[in-house]
């Protein structure tokens, strides 16, 4: 069959088969985790459902899905120490702007087993697309390598490649901790529907981590009243000095 000849085969068998438009429904066990000083780490449970088009007839179909917890955004920094004369000092540095601060990659199947190269990377999925060489270091993959080593001994970023757990043919949850030292602001969880390795829905959900307690209200006063609070500030330094001087002077 002439190339021609098959590409109109193939087009008039799509226009024949039936629609499908899968859609997502997520939601989160909390959508504010408030942190105090006492906070020792927490778990979030993400549940959803896969919702078919209820005027689709085709046949059911295995799903795969992979979801990507970000925290608010930063500049990251790596640098490479070198030993000189018994003392280690640093050599070079490499910058990585716009990189999560936190990062959780869960998924129902290893990423390189159920996507093709192409896909996971197009779609920036796991930690090395997320601390993927940029500009002039596309030739040190070192620096990459360090930034996901640093990052997953603070706990801060994770892949687990069976994370996520289909309950029964639509319905699923994954659970992704949130460590100690874990950064305050705006999150989302991306959630991705693939199907023999073609994306085909994406569905998002924020949350925030925000302090509580009497840090909460300390950073409120020094955010919303800045002049008071270094006011305040310096006369409780010079306050604690004077009380000092006067416990521990010598007659």
């Amino acid at each position: 069959m002439r190339p021609l000849a098959a590409l109109a085969v193939l087009a008039l068998l799509a226009a024949a088969a039936p629609a499908r438009a899968e859609k997502l429904v997520v939601a989160l066990s909390s959508q504010q985790i408030a942190i105090a000083s006492n906070y020792a780490g927490g778990d979030i449970t993400l549940f959803g459902a896969v919702r078919a088009d209820p005027e689709s007839d085709g046949a059911p179909r295995r799903y795969d899905l992979v979801v990507t917890v970000r925290g608010p955004g930063t500049t990251l920094e790596v640098r490479e120490k070198q030993r000189t004369a018994g003392l280690w000092v640093n050599r070079e540095r490499r910058r990585f702007p716009r990189t999560p601060s936190y990062l959780a990659t869960l998924s129902t199947r290893p990423l390189d087993v159920m996507l093709s190269p192409e896909i996971r990377d197009g779609q920036r999925l796991g930690l090395k697309a997320a601390a993927a060489p940029r500009g002039e270091d596309l030739g040190r993959p070192e620096f990459s390598e360090a930034l996901i080593r640093l990052q997953t001994a603070r706990g801060l970023w994770r892949e687990e490649p069976k994370g996520v757990v289909f309950l029964d043919p639509t319905l699923f949850r994954t659970t992704f901790h949130l460590p100690p030292n874990v950064p305050f602001g705006a999150f989302e969880a991306d959630v991705r529907l693939f199907s023999a390795g073609v994306p085909i829905a994406r569905e998002t959900i924020t949350f925030r981590v925000v302090k509580s307690g009497f840090e909460d209200r300390v950073a409120a006063l020094a955010e919303n009243w800045r002049l008071a609070y270094g006011v305040a500030t310096a006369l409780l330094a010079l306050a604690f000095g004077w009380t000092a001087s006067v416990a521990f002077r010598r007659d």
